[in-house]
């Protein structure tokens, strides 16, 4: 019942009844045997004459050799332009007829091959033979042009064959599969109907097999791809309220200076305030466009991306982090010795460690130190960013990653960094966890696959040392 039904079956049964006998049995067969048939008799009679010659090239016969090579040069029953070389065991050539090929092999296989020689200064094909033994060798050639275009004609007309027995099949195939695609005709008539507006539809169960099993997999493409039409409807809201918070705080801020008196202190505060909420909102908007750019690449391939060397990353972007704690009197400490490479974009690994740092000043008090380490385990580079400030909240720790999302003492981020950085984490084959203990202190952890160590070219490229 379930072969009855199947188009899949019906189809490879009729082409496998038709090709099976038509293609694969006559024309393999009809070349296989022509071929043979156009070289079988030609290489016999050329072995058959260097078989000869080698036997004559005993010490005292080579009177009767040179004579043998004469009679067999002269006939052209095989073909034209013949030609015989004959080598003396220590290399001499002690007979010769026909011309004779200045770029003949010195070791030619012991059978015979069809090769390109130069003659009149222009490459022709010659069926050659070689037949070795301890007093010598014997080359005998002729022109193959003949039977190789021979071959051609047989094989074009075999093709030319084959080739009318596919358009047969095409034709058969086109007949029973246009009945057999009727249905998916009308489920791409249905899918047409279906627009953004009515992802809720599902399309019917079908009769036929494969065209049910389509029907299934575009209704989970249909399912999936409401679900991201809903996440990215409560995304851009969710954009256009952070963006609208910023934009109006900058407008307010001007037009309060715009309201001032002409004090050029007051102005400068007023550009201040509008500089800082100008910085917040192109921070804010680089972060969500950064965020689109990852979801719609993810990155692509992870084997086609540069080698990064993770330590000297860390020590770079904590260096730009130093002066900060100095400022601050605080604690901070960078465990990067061991040489750690990995596969990435060196910016967006760079825009990782300096969101998590930046959190980690940002969330935790001057009294509390920061420690950043790279280590390497069973093949993986972890960084953890630790520190010992007030910790997060075991009832929000779960949410942490989410966007938009402001813990307690949050400040005036747009709550996208951790996000940006687990989608950064997971585009580079990695992932990225977060552990907290309130009152302790917490630990950022970023784990990514190692590569090996490149050569010192490759460094010189990467710009690494």
């Amino acid at each position: 019942m379930t072969v009855a039904r199947s188009l899949r079956w019906r189809l490879t049964i009729v082409f496998s009844l038709v090709a099976g006998v038509a293609i694969a049995g006559s024309t393999w067969a009809m070349v296989h045997v022509a071929v043979r048939a156009v070289w079988s008799t030609l290489d016999a009679s050329l072995e058959e004459e260097a078989e000869t010659l080698v036997t004559l090239l005993a010490p005292g016969s080579l009177h009767g050799l040179h004579g043998a090579v004469r009679a067999l040069g002269a006939e052209t029953d095989e073909g034209p332009e013949k030609f015989i070389v004959v080598h003396a065991a220590d290399g001499r050539v002690v007979g010769q007829a026909g011309w004779v090929p200045h770029d003949l092999p010195s070791a030619w296989p012991a059978q015979t091959e069809t090769v390109m020689l130069r003659r009149h200064g222009h490459a022709a094909p010659y069926r050659v033979v070689r037949v070795a033994s301890p007093r010598g060798e014997v080359f005998v050639g002729v022109d193959a042009g003949g039977p190789l275009r021979t071959v051609s004609r047989l094989r074009s007309a075999t093709v030319g064959g084959a080739l009318a027995v596919v358009a047969l099949l095409a034709v058969l195939a086109w007949s029973v599969t246009s009945r057999a695609t009727r249905e998916l005709d009308r489920l791409a008539e249905e899918m047409e109907r279906i627009e953004a507006r009515s992802l809720h539809l599902r399309l019917p169960r079908r009769r036929t097999l494969e065209v049910d099993r389509v029907v299934r997999v575009l209704n989970r493409a249909l399912a999936r791809l409401e679900d991201a039409m809903s996440h990215l409807q409560r995304f851009t809201a969710d954009a256009a309220h952070e963006l609208r918070t910023p934009v109006a705080a900058l407008r307010a801020t001007l037009e309060v200076a715009l309201t001032e008196g002409r004090d050029a202190a007051r102005y400068r505060d007023g550009i201040v305030d509008g500089i800082e909420q100008a910085e917040r909102l192109a921070s804010l908007a680089e972060d969500l466009l950064t965020l689109s750019a990852l979801e719609t690449s993810r990155l692509a391939s992870r084997t086609a991306r540069p080698p990064v060397r993770l330590d000297a990353l860390v020590r770079e972007v904590a260096e730009a982090v130093e002066p900060m704690a100095q400022e601050q009197s605080r604690t901070f400490h960078v465990g990067a010795t061991a040489e750690t490479w990995v596969r990435g974009d060196r910016g967006l690994l760079q825009r990782l460690l300096l969101n998590v740092l930046d959190n980690a000043f940002r969330h935790t008090p001057s009294s509390a130190s920061i420690r950043v380490d790279v280590r390497v385990m069973a093949d993986m580079a972890v960084v953890e960013v630790a520190d010992t400030g007030p910790g997060i909240a075991a009832e929000e720790l779960p949410f942490v990653f989410e966007r938009f999302r402001h813990g307690t003492g949050a400040g005036h981020g747009a709550g996208l960094g951790l996000a940006l950085c687990q989608e950064i984490a997971t585009g580079h084959g990695g992932r990225l966890t977060v552990d907290s203990t309130p009152g302790a202190g917490t630990t950022v952890r970023a784990v990514f696959p190692c590569c090996p160590a490149p050569d010192v070219a490759t460094r010189v490229a990467v710009g690494e040392s």
